[in-house]
Formats: structure tokens, C-alpha cells, sequence
């Protein structure tokens, strides 16, 4: 017989069962904090720095172009000195002495000449009367070429040794005034090597590296202007003169810029700030971290955070490629001021997470809370 009562039962029992659990809870997000930016207007970015060099237009480093002691330095750091003027010589003895063996070895060379000549035309005189074979006579003009292509060598071995002896002593390229001296008399010094800097006149110039995507708006005749520092700023007018066609250091671009008005007091060697205005005022730049490249050039996103919803929003911007002092972006368009754009950790971040602004806190002496 069945026992329905006691399967009616158990159905009752679980149904109670059911009904008495509790329905797990929705576990709410917690806001992830962001550091964050709020966007303002900047056109004072309109202008870049960079740090230039003040250097002569003309000038050399002078050494001498065979190694040895140096005899004496006739010219201190100064000292105005005059084209062909001797600045510094070296010792002659060993020049000296190779010029001396190289003309004995001329002389040599020249009576071996002059023996060899006087036996060819005896020869020829006898193989005129045919007491000689052809043979024995063109033994005698070998010989004979044999003397003055050695006569010739010695020559040119007598000029090289002239020309070592004139080059122990160092001569001004110029008029000009001596601005460092590298060597002291008595020490010995390798072929090459800079024993004086000498410039000309005042005539200065101002050399700056620049990145590529400022020196690709650049033309020569492109205006600057540089300020100098210390005691007395100078802002100098500034025209671009040339522009390397190499870049160095993988993004770098050597550029020089002549003073229009040329100014006394300024030094050779001076560290000027120069500033470059840029193509187009700048309203609105982000920091590099902020951006998110897209997949066209000069398009990318930004994460926005709302204050009403709480959440990150993804904004699409577009940027100009330069980079401003700074880090910063320039961006053409997307952002407006107000807009509180999130500045670190964008690859940790999603659109629509919930999140708050960060407010940093810190104990070191001197900020203010």
C-alpha cells in the first residue's frame, strides 16, 4: 500500500525549507580612487624652451701634427694674436736630424745619378760604332732609370722632412684672441692633440639640440629669442642660420641660430634658455600618461571621471604630435575646461567603473596640506 501521507510530507518539509533560505546579497563595487586633472585653459603654452650654447662663428682647436715634446708656449689665455703668428713650438732636434739624413741621402742619390748618366752615354757611343750589343746598352738605361727614380724618391723624402720641421712649430689660422690653453711646455704630446683654442672677433652664435617635431616647422630665417642668465639678463633676438640635415642621439636635431643684434659682454661658452613660439597657440595639453593612443595617427581616448554618475567615462580627443615642456600633450579637440580628465593607471582602468578622486596626502616639511 503506498504511503502517500509520508511523501506529501517530505514535499511540505523541503517546500518550508526553501522558502526559509535567504536570497544571497548583490555585493556593491567599491569606488577605485584616481588621480585625476581638472582641465583649464593654458595658452601661455604657446611657447617652447630649450637650452642653447652661446659659441664663436669662427673658431679652432690647434695642435700640432707630429707627436713630441713641446719646447715652449709662446701665448697665454688672452693674448690677441695675428695670422701666421708662431703660438707654440716643438722640439726641432728630431726633425732636424731626419731632414739632415734625408738630404745626405739625396746627395747620394744624385751622384749615383750623375755616374749612371756618364756610363749611358758611353755606352751609346759604343753601340754606335756597334762595339756593344743592343742588349748591354738597354741593361745600361735600366740602370740609369733605376738612379733617377731613386734621385726622385730622396726628393721627395728632403720635402716630407721640411715639411715635419715646419710643422713642429703651431701658427695663428687667424686673427683672433686665445681662449684655453690644454698643454704645458716640456710634456710630451701625441700628433692631434689640442694644445690651444683660439676665436675670432665677437661674432656669436647660439647652438641648441631640438626634437624632430620642432625642427620639422623650422626654416631658416625662423625667428627665437634667447635669455641669458646671471647678474644682467639679456633677452637676445635670434635668427635660425642652419639646420642639420642628421639626427643625433635617435631624436635630435643640431640647429644654430645667429644674434641679429650682436651685444657686447656676452661670453663664448654661456648657457642661454631659447624659447620658440609655436605654430598655433596652445589651449588645452594633458600629461603623456593621461593619453590613450588610438589607431590613427594624432587620435587617441582619455578617461573622464563624472561627478554625477561616480563612474570613468572614455573620451575621444584628438592631439597634435609635439611634446611640451613638461611631458604634456597638446589636444586639438574632445576636452573643454571643466573636464576632470584621470592622469595614471588608464591601463588598469575600464569604461563605466566606478571610482572617486584621489586626494593625496603627504608629511613631507613644506607642502601644504
Amino acid at each position: 500500500m503506498p504511503h502517500y501521507p509520508t511523501r506529501i510530507a517530505a514535499i511540505l518539509l523541503l517546500a518550508l525549507l526553501a522558502g526559509c533560505a535567504k536570497e544571497p546579497g548583490v555585493v556593491a563595487s567599491v569606488p577605485r580612487p584616481v588621480k585625476v586633472e581638472v582641465i583649464t585653459s593654458s595658452p601661455n603654452l604657446g611657447n617652447e624652451s630649450f637650452v642653447g650654447t652661446l659659441r664663436a662663428h669662427q673658431r679652432s682647436d690647434l695642435g700640432f701634427e707630429t707627436g713630441g715634446r713641446i719646447a715652449s708656449i709662446l701665448v697665454e689665455v688672452g693674448d690677441r694674436v695675428r695670422t701666421g703668428q708662431v703660438l707654440a713650438r716643438l722640439e726641432e732636434g728630431p726633425a732636424q736630424w731626419r731632414l739632415d739624413r734625408a738630404e745626405a741621402d739625396r746627395a747620394a742619390a744624385a751622384a749615383a745619378l750623375a755616374e749612371r748618366t756618364t756610363q749611358l752615354r758611353q755606352n751609346e757611343a759604343l753601340a754606335s760604332e756597334k762595339i756593344i750589343s743592343p742588349t748591354s746598352l738597354e741593361s745600361v738605361h735600366t740602370q740609369h732609370r733605376v738612379a733617377l727614380s731613386q734621385l726622385q724618391a730622396a726628393d721627395a723624402a728632403v720635402a716630407l722632412a721640411r715639411r715635419e720641421l715646419t710643422l713642429s712649430r703651431i701658427t695663428a689660422p687667424f686673427d683672433g684672441e686665445i681662449v684655453a690653453r690644454t698643454a704645458q711646455p716640456h710634456s710630451d704630446i701625441a700628433a692631434g692633440q689640442t694644445v690651444l683654442n683660439i676665436e675670432a672677433g665677437r661674432t656669436l652664435e647660439v647652438v641648441v639640440m631640438l626634437p624632430d617635431c620642432v625642427a620639422a616647422r623650422l626654416v631658416p630665417g625662423s625667428t627665437a629669442t634667447a635669455t641669458t642668465s646671471g647678474q644682467v639678463v639679456l633677452r637676445l633676438p635670434l635668427k635660425l642660420d642652419k639646420l642639420s640635415a642628421r639626427t643625433e642621439s635617435g631624436s635630435l636635431v643640431p640647429a644654430i641660430f645667429r644674434l641679429t643684434n650682436p651685444s657686447t659682454g656676452l661670453r663664448s661658452g654661456s648657457v642661454v634658455s631659447l624659447e620658440l613660439p609655436r605654430g598655433a597657440p596652445v589651449d588645452i595639453a594633458v600629461p603623456a600618461p593621461a593619453l590613450m593612443p588610438g589607431n590613427e595617427n594624432g587620435a587617441g581616448s582619455v578617461f573622464i571621471l563624472d561627478s554625477s554618475s561616480g563612474r570613468l567615462v572614455r573620451r575621444q580627443v584628438t592631439f597634435d604630435n609635439a611634446v611640451l615642456p613638461g611631458g604634456r600633450i597638446p589636444i586639438t579637440s574632445g576636452l573643454q575646461d571643466g573636464d576632470q580628465v584621470v592622469v595614471a593607471g588608464t591601463a588598469f582602468l575600464s569604461e563605466g567603473q566606478p571610482a572617486v578622486k584621489h586626494d593625496g596626502q603627504t608629511l613631507l616639511a613644506g607642502n601644504q596640506p
